[in-house]
């Protein structure tokens, strides 16, 4: 991956600071990932909204930098340490930044952190837990990238769940390993990562109990412990995007409880390409306008009754919206290849995130993107709509992108991630390598060739 500079910027795509992407073979917009869930609706919406309250939220982490983290308050803040030694904390940083920093980055302007805390190993999670305890405002969320390297972890979650605390925890990035037991059966909301076509990153660990999706990869526009824009990612990257979007429908309805929040989040959700063939991975793709929007009736027709929402959660009808009409630059946008102002596509991109399993408002994007020269972005919409009308076509290409990140070197390709889909040319590909006639390494491609050999292929209808 490097930073395209060339590319001239389109009309709709909000760059900021930042420069396009160039990935494996084609460009992504530098916050595809805030783009795809509609992080920036939610937030434009959010401030037509009077007197909404700020959410309290703690993240739980390796440790932050201060003055690169937007508070509310002045509170203490966790510095990151080697021994006795402070360092950098960059990945604190960039879990903040992705929640409530400024601009385009992150998905919410209504949290107040109350606690910033370094955690891992376990130790520090029982001095996290007691300081919490001890708060005169509670978190209401806590945003945990970190994974737990004890089982007795597990008991504070369950203590911290009882409290109403919702706890968000990043599901890993060791995959094909599987999730270890004390985590997958947490009281929490687990989080993988999707990579910029919607595939599920490679490394994103899964279980039965993952809960959802949201995009990361290694491509994730977000802030350094210096303050400098950087790419961050992976299960951390795609946790805090799920943190800040609960403390957004909780600052609407602070009742939510984790079993309503983890329905929502799942009735919401955009159809994944694995559901269709995994025996036990059915997470969706996070979908963050379309859960915010659900959450928003639910406000309207219960205010916080607990009761109210609940039975309202019910009503199919609240997740249905109906479609409004689009202009007929943004119909034409296919055939014209015309370039879409912002208004346009942010009017486009609402009615695909409310109505997802509607394909015609996917392969608009598509064309929109792919009219500005973001053929990663194109893609990603081409494959949402190929899931519902066409998954052998997807199947197919998703073999085709294997070979070709076999044969180019692309090693952390989603499209090498599920060896059951491809077919025996990816086999062929590896073999080239093996002999020195693609750019992957033959210490790579006789892994994957093992895994190959070993894996029982699926056929998609």
């Amino acid at each position: 991956m490097v930073l395209f500079n060339t590319i001239q910027a389109g009309a709709f795509v909000e760059l900021e600071k930042r420069q396009p992407l160039l990935v494996e073979d084609g460009r992504l917009t530098p916050y595809w990932a805030q783009e795809y869930i509609g992080a920036d609706l939610v937030k434009e919406e959010m401030r037509q909204m009077p007197n909404l309250p700020r959410v309290p939220m703690a993240v739980y982490d390796v440790g932050f930098e201060k003055e690169h983290i937007n508070l509310a308050f002045d509170i203490p803040v966790d510095r990151a340490m080697n021994g006795n030694r402070p360092i950098k904390g960059h990945h604190g940083t960039s879990v903040a930044a992705l929640i409530n920093g400024k601009g385009m980055v992150s998905v919410s302007e209504f949290v107040n952190y109350v606690q910033l805390k370094k955690v891992s190993p376990a130790v520090f999670y029982f001095g996290a837990v007691r300081e919490l305890k001890e708060l005169p405002v509670k978190p209401q969320v806590i945003s945990n990238s970190m994974g737990w390297t004890s089982e007795s972890v597990l008991e504070l979650a369950t203590e911290v769940d009882q409290m109403g605390i919702i706890w968000v925890m990043a599901a890993g990035n060791d995959h094909p390993s599987e999730i270890v037991e004390h985590e997958r059966v947490a009281p929490v909301i687990s989080v993988g990562s999707y990579s910029p076509r919607g595939l599920q990153t490679l490394s994103s660990q899964e279980s039965d109990q993952l809960d959802i999706l949201a995009p990361a990869d290694e491509y994730q526009a977000a802030i350094d412990g210096n303050g400098q824009e950087i790419l961050f990612g992976e299960t951390s990257g795609a946790t805090p995007l799920i943190s800040g979007s609960i403390a957004n429908a909780r600052a609407l309805i602070p009742s939510l409880s984790r079993a309503q929040v983890e329905a929502l989040i799942k009735r919401t959700a955009i159809r994944s390409f694995h559901s269709l063939y995994s025996e036990k991975n059915k997470a969706g793709l996070f979908n963050a306008y379309r859960f915010f929007r659900v959450v928003q009736r639910l406000h309207a027709a219960c205010g916080s009754n607990a009761s109210c929402v609940q039975v309202q959660m019910d009503s199919r009808q609240n997740y249905l919206f109906e479609g409004k009409s689009l202009s007929p630059r943004i119909q034409s946008v296919c055939q014209s290849k015309h370039a879409l102002a912002k208004a346009e596509i942010n009017s486009l991109r609402a009615q695909y995130l409310l109505n997802a399993e509607q394909t015609a408002y996917a392969r608009l994007l598509s064309c929109a993107y792919r009219n500005e020269g973001y053929s990663i972005n194109a893609d990603y919409y081409e494959n949402v709509a190929l899931i519902h009308e066409n998954p052998k076509a997807l199947q197919n290409k998703i073999q085709t992108q294997a070979v070709q990140a076999v044969l180019h070197g692309y090693n952390a390709s989603a499209a090498l991630r599920d060896l059951q889909i491809l077919n025996d040319s990816f086999r062929e590909a590896l073999l080239k390598a093996q002999a020195g006639e693609a750019e992957m390494t033959d210490y790579r491609a006789g892994e994957l060739l093992k895994a190959y050999d070993n894996t029982t292929k699926v056929e998609i209808p």
